[in-house]
């Protein structure tokens, strides 16, 4: 019988690597890197917050594009027509607020669509940039 060191992921007969802090234990929150509760891409929609493009915000304040694609303070209708120019069925809520920002009910605009959510915001960046 040979003892093995606790330091490095142990193989499993079925060559799977087993971490030495779940000592083969199944993961209680999902596993193969699925989170519990996800759902497949199609069926949930990408949300859009106007904060996402406003040039007064920081990245840690919730922009997600680069400077030169944000525009001074968004509305969710610009973003609700930049998206409709891209073919991506929009539908406007009105009265939604960013979560970071509660108090600041300016919408959001949910979309459907098969693509990443980096790419879409991008577009729709780019769309509503191309516009004003």
């Amino acid at each position: 019988m040979t003892i093995r060191p606790e330091s490095g992921p142990v193989r499993a007969a079925s060559g799977m690597k087993i971490s030495n802090r779940s000592r083969g234990r199944p993961n209680p929150y999902g596993g193969a890197g699925i989170r519990a509760g996800s759902m497949p891409k199609g069926d949930r929609p990408i949300v859009l917050y106007p904060a996402y493009f406003d040039l007064g915000r920081t990245r840690d304040q919730g922009r997600r594009v680069a400077k030169r694609w944000a525009v001074e303070s968004p509305t969710a209708q610009e973003v609700t027509a930049a998206a409709k120019a891209l073919g991506l069925q929009p539908e406007l809520e009105e009265g939604k607020a960013f979560p970071s920002t509660p108090w600041r009910k300016e919408g959001r605009v949910l979309v459907r669509a098969d693509y990443y959510k980096t790419s879409i915001v991008q577009k729709v960046a780019k769309r509503i940039k191309d516009s004003r």
